[in-house]
């Protein structure tokens, strides 16, 4: 499927894994796989540390943003890439849920669709969200971990 989706989506630039960009297929794909993804990190039940970040088709969408935003070859950390694939993740679900709802959503651009502070944002327009975030311990109160810079922004609802 990685070749797959090299042929029909990342040949055409990191423009194309904006979830905006990605058609009707390949949004179901790749929302499949970040609803695994945090469902696997995150419980509406129990609290618990992200640990499974290797989803290839969510790393190379994540990575071929973040090269484009830093013009080159990148490194990231597991807390990076933690923190980057959660971004990515909640930008697929909100435009699966924007074609469904047409709920007035602004579509994010190669600067800003890793960045927390649209997700942020979003929250200010949406509580309902950002309340959902915190019911499934997306966003945590309680404990100090890597996750801690975005539960601050969060919290803050600084941009």
């Amino acid at each position: 499927m990685l070749s797959q989706f090299q042929n029909e989506v990342l040949s055409y630039g990191p423009t194309a894994v904006l979830p905006q960009n990605l058609n009707d297929k390949w949004i179901k794909r790749l929302q499949k796989r970040a609803d695994d993804f945090l469902d696997s990190n995150f419980d509406l039940h129990e609290c618990k540390d992200p640990r499974d970040i290797a989803d290839p088709l969510l790393t190379t969408c994540v990575y071929e943003i973040a090269s484009y935003q830093d013009g080159r070859d990148i490194s990231l950390t597991p807390a990076q890439m933690a923190e980057k694939m959660v971004a990515y993740a909640l930008s697929l679900t909100m435009e699966s849920v924007h074609r469904e709802t047409s709920i007035g959503l602004d579509a994010p651009d190669l600067d800003n669709i890793l960045s927390m502070d649209r997700i942020i944002a979003y929250q200010h327009a949406h509580p309902e969200f950002f309340k959902i975030l915190k019911q499934a311990c997306i966003v945590r109160i309680e404990e100090k971990s890597w996750f801690q810079s975005m539960k601050d922004k969060f919290l803050s609802g600084s941009k």
